[in-house]
């Protein structure tokens, strides 16, 4: 059975979580990424979301969702790239560097390769949605935030 759907990372909490249910609630079948594993149990329970548990920076994970979003609903229409992490350390804090590696691979690398993954899909239907969400913290600056900020 087709029906429309959408793949939104950083699912199983605050932004993410509730778009995800809003598309299930709209009739949306939503396969929901997140680091979280396993799923929230509550988040698995909710009719046309099936939890998928994932790195959004790897690029096997991107592929896995698109592809597990049309075996389970037939189509792919919307795509919510999400996923994001904070917690910046004070710059000469030790694992400042490392700690700002792994934000820019879940803030930006994360969103290119949900996009990468969907575009094909998208294409081949001749549309569809990429829809990536951001801070308004990469407009202005927050005091002991740098990393995020930049992200």
């Amino acid at each position: 059975m087709t029906r429309p759907a959408a793949v939104v990372t950083g699912a199983a909490a605050a932004i993410g979580r509730a778009v995800a249910e809003l598309f299930a609630e709209r009739g949306y079948g939503v396969v929901a990424v997140d680091l979280a594993e396993p799923p929230p149990a509550d988040l698995a329970r909710t009719p046309g979301i099936v939890p998928s548990a994932g790195d959004v920076a790897e690029e096997a994970v991107n592929e896995a969702a698109v592809r597990l979003t049309l075996d389970r609903f037939g189509s792919l229409g919307t795509v919510v790239l999400n996923a994001g992490i904070g917690g910046t350390p004070p710059l000469e804090a030790p694992g400042a560097v490392e700690r700002f590696d792994r934000m820019v691979a879940v803030n930006l690398r994360g969103p290119v390769l949900g996009a990468r993954a969907a575009a094909p899909v998208l294409r081949s239907r001749r549309g569809g949605a990429i829809v990536l969400t951001a801070s308004v913290s990469g407009l202005a600056g927050d005091p002991g935030v740098w990393a995020y900020n930049a992200t």
